[in-house]
């Protein structure tokens, strides 16, 4: 028969998950826990099929809890149980593979029903939950740049990833949920537009990725809605950040602060960048502050020291050492070569 732990905090808590998982009648061995410390020691010692826990514990949280057992392989399926709806807790859960996520006072309703189909699922999926967390990351900055090759790219990747096993159809399609779910957070969090989840009901293919086919669907609808919202235009990533670096020249900027204001993640922001400039995000800002001083130390009685910090420096050497390097003069050399005293 199988084996479930239960564990709280609270013992009274404990006493009343137990009762109703008894009467769910499915678990030969019920275990219950208010330490979670300890409860831990007996899951790496004798992995139960579920691990049913509370999120907030002294010593060491549900969190914490299910890290643990992921990052350790165990067997066990994991099921939390909240009193915080909250975004960031659901997206720590999916990427230590928590199956299931309620919020607490559980009824008989809400857990039976998770119970059913945590049990359904075949086996513990090999699949990297860290690796489909990074996944939808890139997936939500295709969506907003529409960038369709990349999109398309991506979504190759999952069908390899996440499909290539046909008998665990049970746990793709709640990856599938679950990541549409994230997915349309993330982009409603943008708070540009609002992007409706639509779950769209498919034939079983005879292939058995049915739930690949509403991926798909799904993101190239959010894909053509976004189109639409922005009447046929593409977001013109490029143009807006070299837009925006123009305007804040003077200032200490990051490639960080401009890859957030695009909605990007640094890393993707960069290669980007790289790519379509041919050059690096450093390199582009020294050149167009270098561009600036130069037209600004061309006009007649303007003071170098009020050039230097508006091109974003605060230090005259190390704007004279810069401004050197790129142009073969310093500053007062070069007004000298334009015929400027």
């Amino acid at each position: 028969m199988k084996s479930i732990y239960i564990i709280d905090d609270e013992p009274m808590i404990c006493v009343g998950l137990s009762q109703m998982v008894k009467e769910y009648n499915q678990f030969g061995s019920i275990q219950t826990f208010t330490d979670s410390i300890k409860a831990l020691e007996s899951i790496i010692s004798n992995p139960p099929e579920i691990v049913l826990t509370d999120i907030s514990m002294p010593r060491m949280d549900g969190l914490e809890l299910c890290r643990n057992i992921y990052e350790r392989k165990l067997p066990s399926k994991m099921i939390i149980l909240s009193g915080y709806n909250q975004f960031n807790y659901a997206q720590k859960c999916i990427s230590y593979g928590v199956r299931e996520y309620l919020l607490k006072p559980v009824t008989e309703l809400e857990l039976y029903p998770a119970l059913d189909k945590v049990l359904s699922e075949g086996r513990t999926s090999t699949f990297s939950l860290s690796w489909f967390e990074h996944w939808l990351e890139s997936m939500e900055e295709s969506i907003w740049t529409a960038d369709n090759n990349r999109l398309d790219a991506l979504l190759q990747q999952i069908l390899t990833e996440l499909f290539k096993d046909e008998s665990d159809l049970g746990f793709q399609q709640q990856i599938v949920k679950d990541g549409l779910m994230m997915l349309s957070k993330k982009l409603n969090m943008r708070g540009a537009y609002q992007f409706q989840l639509e779950l769209i009901r498919e034939e079983p293919h005879k292939n058995g990725a049915a739930p690949f086919y509403m991926l798909d669907k799904q993101i190239k609808e959010w894909s053509q809605q976004l189109s639409a919202y922005r009447g046929g235009n593409q977001i013109n990533v490029l143009e807006a950040s070299l837009a925006y670096i123009e305007e804040h020249l003077s200032e200490d900027l990051t490639l960080e602060a401009v890859a957030e204001q695009m909605g990007l993640t640094p890393t993707y922001f960069s290669h980007y960048f790289k790519k379509m400039t041919n050059e690096t995000f450093v390199q582009y800002r020294l050149r167009k502050r270098v561009e600036l001083a130069k037209k600004l130390l061309a006009v007649p009685h303007s003071k170098i020291i009020d050039i230097m910090t508006e091109v974003g420096y605060d230090s005259y050497p190390h704007f004279s050492r810069t401004f050197k390097k790129i142009t073969g003069y310093s500053p007062t050399e070069y007004r000298t070569f334009l015929g400027i005293k």
